[in-house]
């Protein structure tokens, strides 16, 4: 059972490591605006959300500017890029405790809650990837127009800005999958070992009660 143990944690270790890689490089492949004001502008050339323009339009009427959408914010990017950089250092925590640690409680713990702390992170990350733009009341959009109308309706030369976004969107899901199976895995597991320890520890209380009563009998 600990030999399965150890190739599974190495297995998914590595895997993590690809994926925290993955994510690292297509958020920062984004910073800070390679793809974010070009798919604002082409959502917004074809109707489907507000226009950068029109903010330059309010701002020149001495109208009231409505706050930025979070989906076409700099600070998306921002955070999506820190949480990223958190779990290639968590990743790289991971790998020193792994095998340094003789409480196995204390081990599934740790990795629990930098599951939790993980898969809250990602998740918000993908709720913003997937908000909405509310600025124009003229062109309302409840998601980004690529994740509804795809990347074929994009200009040519923002067909990989909306391929790269949909992209981070997709890996955004899947780290808050993978992050959220791993937690459970590693619940079961320990509520596994919890369970084995008392049941060890039992069969060695009966057997010395055991020895204790053959004693006792042995004497008189």
């Amino acid at each position: 059972m600990g030999h399965i143990v150890q190739i599974t944690t190495a297995i998914a270790i590595s895997f993590e490591f690809v994926l925290a890689t993955s994510l690292l490089a297509i958020f920062a492949s984004a910073y800070p605006d390679r793809f974010r004001t070009a798919l604002w502008r082409d959502g917004g050339n074809k109707g489907w959300n507000s226009d950068p323009s029109y903010r330059t339009y309010l701002y020149a009427n001495y109208k009231e500017i409505p706050p930025m959408p979070l989906i076409w914010d700099e600070r998306s990017t921002q955070y999506s890029l820190c949480v990223a950089i958190i779990t290639m250092v968590l990743w790289f925590v991971r790998l020193c405790i792994r095998g340094r640690t003789l409480d196995v409680y204390g081990a599934a713990v740790s990795n629990v809650l930098y599951d939790i702390i993980l898969m809250a992170l990602w998740s918000y990350s993908a709720v913003i990837q997937s908000s909405g733009d509310s600025s124009d009341p003229k062109h309302i959009s409840l998601r980004p127009w690529y994740l509804e109308h795809g990347c074929s309706e994009a200009r040519s030369r923002n067909r990989a800005a909306c391929q790269a976004a949909k992209a981070s969107f997709g890996l955004a899901i899947f780290a808050v999958l993978w992050f959220g199976f791993r937690c459970i895995t590693t619940c079961m597991y320990g509520a596994y070992m919890y369970g084995k320890s008392s049941d060890d520890a039992d069969a060695v209380y009966f057997d010395n009660e055991k020895k204790c009563i053959q004693a006792s009998l042995e004497c008189s």
